[in-house]
């Protein structure tokens, strides 16, 4: 079973929880606010898995404000994972390089929400298609031969200064022999 995966900014908390529910309602399984606390490890875990399994994302922005902090890694794992983003824009402005490189669909949400719940409903994967869907797999991303040859050096380096440290203790004599 996938789920639609909700992200928005905390100003915009009560929209995307009465998003959340006339979703739900509209027979989506929907994620929104992990249970860990915002920012902590768990919170990043948890909304990575999230957004790993979801079948959609939905992205409440107000794109004038070119901020968006803790909202931004959300997209571009998204856009990575190849998963559609529809962005409900609350106001006029350009589109994240980011979204726009995912092809990100944008709706005006800008006005009446009654009246714009329609579009969003008909551009979201069916709901009953997402819900025999299983959660789709996150690719694996293999080390690149650089990142492999990176990492054995820091380990090779590692293991010498390691017995550097140890012969010198033993030479000046802080470590008994």
């Amino acid at each position: 079973m996938q789920h639609l995966y909700i992200s928005y900014p905390t100003d915009n908390y009560a929209l995307a929880h009465r998003l959340a529910e006339d979703l739900q309602t509209a027979g989506y399984a929907v994620f929104i606010d992990p249970v860990s606390e915002v920012g902590s490890m768990g919170w990043a875990s948890e909304t990575r898995q999230a957004i790993r399994t979801c079948g959609a994302m939905i992205m409440i922005l107000s794109l004038a404000e070119r901020r968006r902090t803790g909202i931004r890694h959300e997209g571009v794992l998204a856009k990575r994972l190849k998963r559609p983003i529809v962005v409900l824009a609350r106001t006029p402005g350009d589109l994240p390089r980011y979204l726009a490189l995912a092809e990100a669909t944008v709706l005006d949400w800008s006005g009446d929400y009654d009246a714009a719940l329609p579009d969003l409903l008909g551009t979201l994967p069916p709901a009953a298609g997402l819900l025999i869907e299983p959660p789709t797999a996150s690719p694996t991303h293999p080390a690149s031969p650089a990142r492999r040859r990176r990492r054995l050096e820091l380990v090779v380096a590692l293991v010498v200064l390691m017995v550097l440290c140890v012969a010198l203790g033993i030479v000046f004599g802080w470590i008994p022999v």
